[in-house]
């Protein structure tokens, strides 16, 4: 019969499913019970399936509940399980139930769509917070606790006490008046009901004849709008503005809040807020609410929002300036309740901010976005184009510290406004002066042809699309950049060095100290950083003031080149290179090497880290820079290496390359800076110093330099000079005198320089020789030998001594000499049975037999036992192995050798391999023929 029905109902008519509405719950009554008696009749896995046809669920009706009913049911049901355990003392299931519970509290505000806490919730909070005074009162229900459950207890006590600082207000309004409030929240669900009952009823029919009877979820755009926001203007007062706010504020950093309904709903109060100093409370919300959209410091925030943050601020400071009765105190919590906005005759009205901690994180979000953003993109530039609102928003800030007496913040925006000029040149700052000019007429001309506010709304912005429009805030016209850098950096750094703390600063010193290098003013700069005995205490400051060490100390050794100082641009550079991670300290990139492993928090520590590009310092000129002050000082010295052997390298990389440069078979034409600058070395080390000035000259790095005719004039002079000193040192020894004139004619130099340079040489003992004054010429003396000449002098030793050494072996085969005594720790020799001579106990072990024992005896046997320097006892490196038929050479005295003896050579099988047993020891023999 239900079947029949299934299908006659495609063909019923409209009444006849109105009449099946009318009799629905009396065929649910009888088909209930008829229902249950077959599945009572019914055994076997036929009973399973008693109910389950589509009948059954086409005649059942599903009743359609709200999620607001379904919220506060489960609310309620919780609280009264909460009421049955404190009825028996349990508080470890109370304080798993007060978890649940608030939870659901929060799931119930987002269905409500409403901050305050439901009327329920408060009640139970009352009822807990006095259950617990009364168990806290009574030692007796104390006693007879368990352990588990006391622990429970005072754990409960202490979160329901920090709980409840949020509530205080609702839960006192709620201890004077339960019953009222009761009776009103009662009557307020019952129109909130009857309101919605439309709404649900046709839920419900379409749920009935469309969707299968499940709830009808409602869309973002049919969410009730809060009250305040429908409200006539001029209706709203004082103290529904700052309840609201309130409100906004309490439930900031909750789970499942909409931020940028947030940010919608404080600008809206802005707009309604009664009197100044109520505006200026909501627009530092609505500023906290913007960072609030980006919570991640791993990101940088959105242009559009930044840009609207830098709006509301300089609303927030116009706002200050045009009333200096409002004071912004970080440590005002507010709690005081005004109930109407302040009198400026009354005093001073507080309210919450910090413009210094809003500044700082807005150039923190300024410094992100450009690490961020790919430098060789026009992105990079309109972001660039930012920063002149920036410095305005700076400015405005300082001038309303300087009026509140706020040193200490001033010096702190001082120090933000240096570290974004310490790094332009004139040229730069010139050009950012005239941009903010042009920005603000700019502005002025969009202003006048819209008509339109400097902040747009909330869909004109973009926050929720990810910033996908464009923001127009104007620089304010008051904002002008002084027309010298100097002196703006001098006013700057004076407010620092009066009022800021101490790594404030040495922030400042050393942005100054870059300035000024940056300016070719080299001596200026040395001695600041002389006398501020920064790189005394540097390695105990924080990571970003080391950075802004290393990279004050790379533009000093620039400028020192750029003034012909080679040997402090190379101590200046050289700290730099001698690390090898010149990237890593200057924070311009991250070297990876295989053998330092670092984990992802480092890594992502060491990208926060990162200049933006177009504070980079470029690394191929600085490179260059290093090794040709290195080459300028190193070349002379390779010369001048035979009178002096012993003295140690001036830069050891550039050693390290130009060895590594001499080891390569076939040079090719030089490619990078390394190898430009080795084949000027090897150009310069021959005297040709017009091919090694061609070979650096060709280099790209020079473009980036200011004054590259200058720094070129000054490097020819320097290689001149270098080529004369390093031919006078190579092939002065090879004349007897030198004519002057010639000098000059070959390197280019005035009289007076190449005479300089020589008597200098002569003074500091590098060139042996003396002036010939009538003649004008160079008279060379005797001299060290040369660098072969030396060398065939130690083989000529060395033969002398293998002769030597012969005929002493020969002298002791004839007739035996013998070695030294015990006392001398003398050298044995072999006798005439190959035998080695020992040496003394006390001194160098004997030196074993030269040559092998030629009797039937065993071979050469090793030297002696001595305890002292036996570097090469026990038949060392000159014991010889016996030829012998019975066995081979044998070396078993001891000592501390690197060597121990060589086994003889046996002609037989029978023969023993020699062995060794050296303390040091080194190899045996192993052979047999």
């Amino acid at each position: 019969m239900a079947s029949s029905r299934f299908w006659a109902a495609g063909g019923s008519s409209d009444s006849e499913d109105a009449e099946d509405d009318v009799t629905s719950e009396e065929e649910e009554e009888s088909s209930s019970s008829s229902s249950d008696d077959e599945g009572a009749q019914k055994k076997g896995a036929s009973r399973f399936m008693v109910g389950s046809s589509d009948s059954d669920s086409e005649d059942d009706k599903r009743v359609v509940r709200s999620a607001k009913d379904k919220r506060f049911e489960e609310l309620q049901s919780t609280c009264d399980e909460i009421r049955n355990k404190m009825h028996i003392n349990d508080w470890s299931s109370i304080q798993t139930l007060f978890d649940k519970l608030n939870k659901q509290v929060e799931k119930a505000q987002k269905v409500t769509e409403t901050l305050g806490a439901p009327r329920v919730y408060i009640k139970m909070l009352v009822e807990l917070e006095d259950f617990t005074n009364k168990t806290k009162d009574s030692p007796e229900l104390k006693k007879k606790m368990s352990p588990t459950n006391a622990k429970a207890y005072n754990t409960m006590r202490q979160r329901l006490k920090k709980h409840c600082i949020v509530y205080t207000a609702a839960m006192e309004a709620f201890r004077k008046a339960p019953e009222a409030e009761e009776e009103a929240s009662e009557e307020e669900e019952e129109e909130e009901e009857e309101e919605a009952s439309s709404s649900s009823d046709s839920d419900a029919e379409g749920a009935e004849d469309g969707e299968g009877g499940f709830e009808k979820i409602r869309s973002a755009k049919d969410k009730k709008k809060d009250k305040i926001l429908s409200m006539d203007p001029t209706q709203i007062t004082y103290g529904m503005v700052s309840k609201k706010l309130r409100e906004i504020v309490t439930s900031r950093g909750k789970k499942g809040i909409d931020r940028n309904e947030q940010v919608e709903m404080l600008v809206y109060l802005a707009t309604v807020a009664k009197g100044p100093c109520q505006q200026v409370e909501v627009l530092v919300q609505v500023v906290s609410a913007l960072f609030d959209i980006n919570p991640s410091m791993n990101t940088h925030m959105a242009m559009p929002l930044w840009k609207r943050c830098v709006g509301t601020l300089l609303e927030v400071v116009a706002l200050l300036e045009d009333n200096p009765h409002i004071v912004m105190d970080e440590s005002f919590d507010g709690s005081e309740d005004r109930l109407e906005e302040p009198d400026p005759e009354e005093g001073e009205a507080r309210v919450w901010g910090n413009m210094v901690a809003f500044l700082e994180r807005l150039d923190d979000e300024l410094f992100k976005s450009l690490q961020v953003v790919d430098p060789h993109t026009h992105q990079y530039l309109d972001r660039l184009r930012d920063e002149p609102l920036f410095l305005a928003l700076a400015q405005k800030v300082s001038d309303y510290l300087a009026r509140s007496s706020d040193q200490r913040g001033q010096a702190r925006v001082a120090l933000r406004r240096v570290e974004h000029f310490y790094h332009k040149t004139d040229a730069v700052y010139e050009t950012m002066r005239r941009l903010a000019v042009a920005q603000h007429e700019a502005a002025n001309l969009v202003q006048d042809e819209e008509d339109g506010d400097e902040i747009p709304d909330e869909d004109e912005a973009g926050v929720g699309a990810a910033g996908a429009a464009k923001v127009v805030v104007a620089v304010p016209a008051d904002f002008t950049l002084s027309e010298s850098c100097q002196e703006l950096m001098d006013t700057l750094c004076a407010v620092i060095y009066k009022h800021g703390d101490e790594r404030t600063k040495a922030r400042a010193m050393l942005c100054s100290i870059f300035f000024r290098a940056i300016r070719d003013q080299f001596f200026a700069a040395r001695d600041m950083m002389l006398m501020s005995h920064l790189q005394d205490n540097v390695q105990h400051m924080d990571i970003s003031t080391q950075i802004l060490y290393n990279r004050t100390v790379a533009q000093l050794g620039l400028c020192a080149f750029r003034a012909g100082l080679v040997t402090e641009a190379h101590a200046a550079l050289g700290e730099l290179y001698a690390s090898g991670r010149v990237k890593e300290l200057l924070a311009q990139g991250m070297s990876m090497s295989r053998y330092q492993d670092k984990t992802p928090e480092q890594e992502k520590l060491e990208r926060r880290r990162q200049m933006p590009f177009h504070m980079h310092i470029n690394l191929e000129l600085l490179e260059s820079t290093h090794l040709i002050s290195a080459m300028l000082l190193e070349v002379p010295t390779l010369a001048n290496a035979n009178l002096d052997p012993k003295r140690r390298p001036l830069s050891k990389p550039f050693r390290r390359l130009l060895d590594n440069y001499e080891r390569q078979t076939f040079t090719g034409p030089p490619e990078n800076v390394r190898d430009h600058v080795m084949a000027a070395t090897r150009a310069l080390m021959s005297g040709a110093w017009r091919k090694a000035y061609d070979h650096l000259a060709a280099l790209s790095s020079w473009s980036l330099v200011s004054r590259k005719d200058e720094t070129l004039a000054m490097l020819r002079g320097k290689l001149q000079e270098g080529g004369l000193r390093t031919y006078l040192l190579a092939y002065g020894a090879y004349f007897h005198s030198l004519s002057l004139d010639q000098l000059c004619e070959m390197f280019e130099l005035p009289e007076k320089q190449v005479h300089s340079v020589v008597s200098k040489m002569m003074m500091d003992e590098a060139l042996s020789g003396s002036w010939d004054q009538p003649t004008r010429t160079i008279v060379m003396h005797a001299t060290q030998p040369s660098r072969l000449q030396s060398l065939a002098q130690g083989f000529a030793e060395r033969a002398a001594g293998l002769v030597d050494l012969n005929e002493r072996a020969l002298t002791l085969r004839t007739g035996g000499l013998r070695s030294d005594d015990d006392d001398g720790g003398g050298r044995g020799y072999p006798d005439q049975y190959g035998q080695g001579g020992r040496g003394g106990r006390g001194g160098r072990g004997g030196r074993g037999g030269r040559l092998p024992g030629l009797s039937g005896f065993d071979g050469g046997r090793g030297g002696g036992r001595g305890r002292g320097r036996g570097d090469r006892p026990g038949g060392g490196r000159f014991g010889g192995g016996g030829f012998s038929v019975f066995g081979g050479g044998d070396a078993r005295f001891q000592g501390g050798s690197r060597m121990s003896g060589r086994g003889g050579a046996s002609l037989t099988q029978l023969g023993r391999p020699g062995g060794f047993s050296g303390g040091g020891g080194g190899f045996g023999g192993d052979r047999n023929y």
